[in-house]
């Protein structure tokens, strides 16, 4: 006749190695929905610098042309000064100053635009590390649901090994009758 207690500790060996399988897939379930999750924010976040970059473009030309209609209007005020003072407008050192505005316009344009283009660039670079996240985390959910499945089968083995083990051994003493 079989041992009852023979018997229950299998029983038990085999029942916490299903128990330990099934916790381990639900941990790695878990973890995979966490990286997924991850992923879709990585995801949101590269939209949203991808946005950025846009609109950092378009408020630095509009800052430009601002700045390009200011100067235009600085450039006229003073060509109105000079007329108004007597001077000849149409050549000279007047005309020089008004040629030397209009280089300081063009200049503070560029700058304007070129910070608009830094700041664009600094987006996309973010954009496209958001990207990369996104894929690391999607690779890491598919390794973790992989790795629960290794560990679920890993644990039901291991549980089986060890009542065979038991069996054997029970077999070996005549504790099975």
């Amino acid at each position: 006749m079989a041992s009852p207690v023979g018997m229950a500790s299998m029983g038990l060996q085999a029942v916490g190695g299903i128990v330990s399988g099934i916790g381990a897939m639900q941990s790695a379930d878990a973890s995979a929905k966490a990286y997924r999750y991850k992923a879709q924010v990585a995801q949101f976040n590269k939209q949203i610098n991808e946005q950025n970059a846009r609109w950092a473009l378009d408020a630095g030309e509009t800052s430009a042309a601002e700045s390009g209609m200011k100067s235009r209007q600085d450039i006229a005020n003073t060509k109105v000064v000079q007329a108004a003072s007597g001077f000849d407008v149409v050549g000279g050192t007047n005309e020089a100053v008004r040629d030397t505005q209009q280089e300081v316009a063009a200049f503070d344009q560029n700058v304007i635009r070129w910070d608009a283009k830094k700041t664009s660039f600094g987006y996309s670079v973010k954009a496209q590390t958001d990207e990369a996240e996104s894929a690391i985390d999607l690779a890491s959910a598919d390794n973790a649901e992989r790795a629960g499945k290794f560990a679920m089968v890993s644990s039901f083995l291991g549980a089986g090994s060890s009542v065979a083990s038991k069996w054997s051994q029970g077999q070996t003493i005549g504790m099975w009758g």
